[in-house]
C-alpha cells in the first residue's frame, strides 16, 4: 500500500542552487517521512527554450535517494507542461513525493471502512492570513 503521492512545482527566478534543497529532501528520505520518487530541474532560456535537468546534473550534488523504480514518472510532456508556466530565464523544480507518514493512517482509516471524500492542501501564508482575519 502506498501513501498519498504528491507533486510540487517550485519556481526560480535567479537559481541558487547551494544544495541545501537536496539536503532537506535527504534528510527526510532518511527520516522515512517521504520517498522522493521524480526530482526534475526544469529551466526556460532567453529565447524560451524547455529543456530539463535532473537534480544531480543541475546541483552538482549526486542524489542517491531518489526512487529509481519511477525514474519514468515524469514524461516529455510534463517537462514542457512547466515550462509552460516559467518566462524566459527562470528554471523550477519538479518534486514527486510519496507521504510515507500517512501509510498507517492510511491502513486505520480502510480498516475503519474510510472513503477519501475530498483532499486538498492549505499553504501556510494562507493559513496565517485566514486565522488572522479575527484579529
Amino acid at each position: 500500500m502506498r501513501g498519498p503521492i504528491d507533486y510540487i512545482i517550485v519556481g526560480f527566478d535567479k537559481p541558487n542552487f547551494d544544495g541545501s534543497v537536496i539536503a532537506e529532501l535527504q534528510k527526510a528520505s532518511e527520516a522515512g517521512v517521504i520517498s522522493v520518487l521524480a526530482l526534475v530541474v526544469v529551466k526556460k532560456d532567453s529565447e524560451g527554450n524547455v529543456t530539463s535537468l535532473s537534480a544531480d546534473e543541475a546541483g552538482g550534488v549526486e542524489i542517491t535517494f531518489v526512487d529509481k523504480s519511477a525514474e519514468d514518472m515524469v514524461t516529455e510532456d510534463d517537462v514542457l507542461e512547466v515550462g509552460e508556466l516559467l518566462d524566459n530565464d527562470t528554471a523550477a523544480g519538479l518534486l514527486i513525493v510519496e507521504q510515507l507518514w500517512a501509510k498507517g493512517l492510511k491502513r486505520a482509516l480502510f480498516a475503519a471502512n474510510g472513503l477519501l471524500i475530498a483532499e486538498g492542501r492549505i499553504h501556510p501564508e494562507a493559513y496565517a492570513e485566514i486565522t488572522s482575519k479575527g484579529e
